[in-house]
């Protein structure tokens, strides 16, 4: 199965621990949505990041080849929020492209997020996050978007 991944996940020791089969396909993104952080998690003591429908704006991440085992192990770590909290959503992606190249979208799954309010990120889940986006060489507007959710001292 196609997966999308966009936030925590993409670090490499959380994805090895969450999904172990995973394989890289490509850098995608995912257009008009943004992220906001609608779920408050007790593990990084912080808002989580969850697509959100945004017009004109894109999400970057990537996607990976997961089995099903994968996609279990993937679901038990939304245990610390409430039951379908967290929902599969199935959504259109564009891979990375050339300028001038016509992007082929493709379907895939993902984890969305059921609003419980607005929270923040913080600096050492940002910091995770970013980890990630840099290993799988995710292009700079995506870096500059999670930088610019940094508190604001």
């Amino acid at each position: 199965m196609k997966y999308f991944i966009y936030s925590e996940t993409l670090h490499p020791t959380q994805l090895k621990e969450r999904a172990p089969e995973a394989t890289f396909l490509h850098r995608a993104y995912v257009p008009d949505h943004t992220l906001t952080f609608p779920r408050w998690s007790s593990q990084w003591r912080c808002g989580m990041a969850s697509l959100t429908p945004s017009v004109g704006d894109r999400v970057w991440g990537a996607v990976f080849d997961i089995t099903q085992e994968d996609l279990k192990i993937l679901d038990q770590y939304g245990d610390e929020v409430p039951a379908g909290a967290f929902r599969h959503s199935t959504i259109n992606v564009y891979p990375e492209h050339d300028e001038g190249q016509t992007p082929e979208k493709e379907m895939v799954t993902t984890h969305t997020a059921k609003p419980a309010g607005k929270f923040k990120p913080q600096d050492h889940y940002l910091d995770f996050v970013l980890a990630g986006i840099k290993h799988w060489k995710l292009p700079p507007e995506c870096v500059d978007w999670w930088e610019d959710q940094r508190p604001r001292r």
